[in-house]
């Protein structure tokens, strides 16, 4: 069943926390490569989590063509990011309450626009 676009909340420094959502940057061991453990709640309020779309963004604005899409399956989910150390970022969206397929659709999703910009201080 269908459920059209999902409720969407835009995940920021100050409401992390409170979503349960832990973004932290981490060594790569190159000066070329930024690397990310995203993690986060397996339910939202009585959903669970379904699905992370990764989307690396060319310039902070054109996804590229190295996007991921996964399928949640843990109690306490995780995903590593990567991306080059310059001139790209990552934008994340974690889908709740979907549905089965090969294109579900979803209730609820908490989006990060920018991983550069939750983790930089």
């Amino acid at each position: 069943m269908a459920y059209g676009l999902p409720k969407n909340t835009e995940v920021t420094r100050a409401n992390a926390d409170l979503l349960s959502i832990k973004l932290e940057k981490i060594d790569s061991g190159s000066v070329d490569t930024f690397l990310y453990q995203l993690e986060f709640a397996n339910k939202l309020e009585s959903c669970l989590a379904g699905r992370v779309q990764t989307f690396l963004l060319l310039d902070k604005k054109k996804i590229s063509s190295s996007s991921m899409d996964y399928k949640v399956g843990s109690e306490q989910p995780s995903v590593l990011l990567h991306m080059p150390a310059s001139g790209y970022d990552t934008a994340i969206t974690i889908q709740y309450c979907c549905s089965e397929g090969v294109s579900p659709s979803c209730k609820q999703s908490l989006s990060i626009s920018s991983v550069i910009g939750i983790t930089s201080q």
